[in-house]
């Protein structure tokens, strides 16, 4: 059972870390939907 949930851990760390990379090269949804949000002021 430990070493599911380690496996698991893993995994998500491992996704969140991607979309963290992707977040700050600017090419997120977070930083588009920023974007759109300043377009509209």
């Amino acid at each position: 059972m430990n070493e599911f949930l380690n496996t698991k851990l893993k995994k998500i760390l491992f996704i969140i870390a991607i979309v963290a990379i992707i977040e700050f090269s600017g090419h997120g949804i977070f930083a588009s939907l920023f974007r759109f949000l300043n377009s509209l002021n």
